[in-house]
Parts: C-alpha cells; structure tokens; sequence
C-alpha cells in the first residue's frame, strides 16, 4: 500500500471527514496545523499528508462525490490504496460490475496496452488515434446521423444537445448493417451510452421510464430514475420495445 500502514490511511480518511464536516458547517482549520500533527503522531512529513488528502479528493471525485475545496485531486493513488480509502470512506463505487464483465475489461484494456494504443509516435498519430476512436465510438455514419434526426440531436435520457458527445447506441448488439436501424437504437451521451453497454442503465418497458442500478445510488446518475424515455420526434421512429425489454432482462439487479 504505498507503504503507508492501515492506520494511517485511516487516521487521513478521519482528518479529511472531519475537515469536510467543519466546512459544511462553515467553521474554519488550519491544514497546515492538522498535518504536522498527524505527522508527529503516525510518522512522515506534513506534505505527505497533504498530499494523500489529495489523493483522497481524487477517489471522491471518481465516487461522483464532493471534496473539500482546496485540497485539488491528486491522481497518483495505486490499486490497493483506492480500495482501502473507498473502505475507509464508506461509499461504494459508482460503477460496480459484475467479475465477469470486469475481467473483459481488463483484457481488452491489456490489449489496448500491448498494442501501444497510449504510446504514439508523434502528436499527429496521437490526435488521429483518438479522432478514429470517437468516430467509431459514436457509432456508423449513416446510423448516427438516422438517430440525430429521430431524437433532434438531443440525448434520449438526459436531453443533453451537445452533438459531439452524443453516440448512437444499439439496444440489440451490433450484428451487420441489419441491426443498424433506428428502432434498435437509442441516442445517448457517451458516458450513458457505456453504463447502458454494462447493463447499468435500464429502460421499464411498461412504462417506459428509466431505471439504474443500484450500484449507482449516491451518484448523479441516481436523478435518471423515473425519468421518461424521450420519444423521437420523427414519425415512424419509434424505439423498438421488445428489445428494450430484452435489455432490462440482462440487467442482473
């Protein structure tokens, strides 16, 4: 763990709330002052410590949760530090799931390493990497484009207009050009558009209305539950169902 024991992850995670209670309440400390106590205490210096409060405003934001302004996320925290300090402060991940999903995950994220996909030659094959992955991100020309006009390039769940980070989703997985018709599609943010891949988000085909996970209470995604599905806007486009329903029926929860 970075070295650093268990009780003096612990001994920041109880600092670090405290300070955040004393904020909400609107009382002042004195970091500096807490620091160097916890360094004559646990042992290392007071910038250590600073610097792991940092850390642990960078674990809160990857929670969807607030931090303690001033204390800027520091994204240097390995592995087995993240899970002790998302222990030690209570809150479960917002994107839980399950073993099997996790470990293809990694496997294609193992992939993406070996392939040297994060070590370009220059800037331009960096820049043209990443054009070509949100271009095939967002999905196939023709079948974007088709849910763009269908849901007046607006996201079907959250309603956001912002074209470029709109993608077009299939309900049913991509199987040919058969599966790329409108009613199999969905037009989603991209970062819904993933948790809907995982089967984190959910359409209630009886009514129609979103449903999430509950590995995502506490999060911003929890304000999606209940909220209607946006209908498209050009007749004939209606989504398709029974492929909904088949989709919230891979939902394990």
């Amino acid at each position: 763990m970075d070295d650093w024991t268990h009780e003096q992850l612990a001994a920041a995670v109880e600092t670090y709330r405290w300070m955040q209670q004393r904020a909400a309440d609107g009382f002042s400390f004195n970091k500096t002052q807490l620091y160097r106590e916890l360094a004559l205490k646990y042992g290392r210096t007071a910038k250590a410590w600073e610097y792991r409060m940092q850390n642990i405003s960078h674990v809160l934001e990857q929670l969807d949760q607030e931090w303690i302004d001033g204390l800027k996320p520091a994204k240097n925290v390995g592995t087995e530090v993240t899970g002790v300090l998302i222990k030690l402060l209570k809150v479960a991940p917002p994107t839980a799931v399950s073993p099997a999903t996790l470990t293809r995950l990694e496997q294609q994220r193992q992939i993406v390493s070996d392939s040297g996909y994060y070590l370009p030659e220059n800037v331009e094959d960096q820049r043209a990497r990443v054009l070509r992955s949100i271009v095939q991100r967002q999905g196939q020309r023709e079948f974007r484009a088709a849910l763009l006009e269908a849901y007046g390039g607006r996201c079907a769940m959250t309603g956001c207009g912002v074209v470029d980070v709109l993608e077009a989703a299939h309900i049913h997985r991509y199987l040919g050009r058969e599966t790329n018709v409108v009613s199999n599609g969905l037009l989603l943010r991209s970062d819904l558009h993933t948790l809907f891949d995982l089967n984190l988000i959910g359409v209630d085909t009886t009514t129609m209305r979103i449903c999430v996970a509950p590995t995502l209470a506490g999060s911003s995604y929890q304000d999606l539950i209940g909220k209607s599905l946006a209908r498209p806007i050009v007749k004939g486009c209606d989504v398709d169902r029974l492929q909904l329903e088949k989709h919230r029926a891979l939902c394990d929860w």
